[in-house]
């Protein structure tokens, strides 16, 4: 690992400093170089998520856990001295390998980005914060090291579309837009590390055995379980009465966000209004049948690809889905008239915005479920709680999505 961070940047940045050397030209160089820190610091913090699958899993099959868990240490303790060990040899990593890329590629190249680097190494401190916090909770609940290795796919593809992301950033040039992006990542990093805090309990890793038999079977009867004694839709709504206030709120609020934005110009009205108009050309396209049934299929998938993305932005997911209706209505408002907007969603918003927020609430509830952690344990049966509560509202949220679409066409 140290022969990698030496390395490494020693290659990228001798490669840019060529690259400068033969002509490549000034605006080259320098995207170049800022693709090369964040090469450098990429490859030490990939090492971080290894580190931190190996923190509680890694002990239980060298059977030095119990010695472990033996110690006078607090709950509280022993968690943040497994991540705190693992944070402190990526960052030591990374960082390294930053310096030494920083000391053999900008002296003398006329140009050195210290907003952005500065930036970056930040976010780096949040990303791999985040990375290891995730790891360390798979690491508390797998039995294996195999386990674990698999159920870091659930790490490794958001993280990868994160790096993504920050790269995308760094070319760009802009320091804010990575600032923001550390702030992210931050959230992400506190909610991992409040979650397994809360989760940590030695007498329940010490219960839990190395491997169970029959995984299709308990699955299958966890998800059968899940269904079980689950109140009726009216009963519901008023039990996860908070989350659907809240869902409530996300239509106003986007509704004042639209208007604020349009009114002010600090969106384009050349880039939200291409939206407005594909609407009210898709609405006059083709037959009512056609367009009831284009309609409902755009509605009920938007209800499913809520909840199957509530568990990964923790019910935000489930707030967009009235905030962004409720910020198309103020833009639209703003750009013309709140009469105007309001006729665009009367009479089917009186069907419609009560199961979006009905849908949004059970979205925000499964998101609330995934994020905590208890640790008598229970964490699978509350999130298969939470997924079948959602499922069973579709049988009256989908028919009222069909009304809806059919009021839009005919009175709309």
């Amino acid at each position: 690992m140290v022969a990698l961070t030496l390395a490494i940047p020693l290659a990228s940045g001798s490669g840019v400093r060529a690259l400068a050397a033969f002509g490549g030209g000034t605006a080259v160089v320098n995207r170049l170089a800022l693709v090369g820190a964040f090469f450098v610091v990429f490859i030490p913090a990939s090492f971080s998520l290894v580190l931190a699958l190996e923190s509680f899993v890694g002990e239980r099959e060298r059977t030095t856990l119990e010695v472990l868990l033996s110690t006078p240490l607090r709950e509280a303790e022993i968690y943040a001295g497994k991540v705190a060990a693992v944070l402190a040899v990526s960052l030591t990593l990374c960082y390294g390998g930053l310096l030494v890329y920083c000391l053999v590629t900008f002296p003398g190249l006329g140009y050195f980005p210290l907003a952005i680097l500065l930036a970056l190494a930040l976010s780096t401190i949040c990303q791999v914060a985040a990375m290891v916090a995730g790891a360390v909770i798979i690491s508390l609940n797998a039995r294996t090291m195999r386990a674990a290795n698999v159920m870091a796919s659930f790490i490794i593809l958001p993280m990868s579309i994160a790096l993504q992301a920050e790269a995308a950033l760094i070319l760009i040039g802009r320091a804010e837009y990575l600032w923001a992006f550390a702030l992210l990542m931050l959230v992400v990093a506190v909610v991992f590390l409040r979650m397994g805090f809360n989760g940590f309990s030695r007498e329940a890793l010490l219960a839990r055995d190395v491997g169970l038999r029959n995984p299709w079977r308990r699955a299958v009867n966890a998800v059968r379980g899940s269904f079980e004694g689950r109140p009726g839709l009216l009963r519901l709504v008023w039990m996860r009465r908070t989350p659907m206030l809240i869902a409530a709120a996300g239509f106003p609020i986007g509704a004042v966000a639209g208007y604020l934005a349009g009114a002010t110009n600090v969106i384009p009205a050349n880039v939200v209004r291409p939206v407005l108009t594909s609407l009210v050309r898709t609405t006059n396209a083709s037959g009512a049948i056609d367009e009831a049934l284009l309609i409902f299929s755009h509605n009920v998938l938007a209800f499913v690809l809520v909840a199957a993305l509530a568990i990964l932005t923790a019910g935000l997911s489930g707030f967009l889905l009235t905030f962004a209706p409720g910020f198309i209505l103020g833009f639209a408002a703003a750009l013309t008239s709140w009469t105007f907007a309001l006729s665009g969603i009367v009479p089917n918003g009186f069907v419609e915005i009560p199961a979006a927020i009905i849908a949004g609430g059970l979205a925000i509830q499964i998101g609330a479920a995934a994020i905590h952690m208890d640790p008598s344990g229970g964490w699978t049966a509350r999130v298969l709680a939470a997924f079948a509560d959602y499922v069973r509202a579709l049988r009256w949220l989908v028919p009222a999505l069909a009304v809806a679409s059919v009021l839009e066409v005919l009175l709309g």
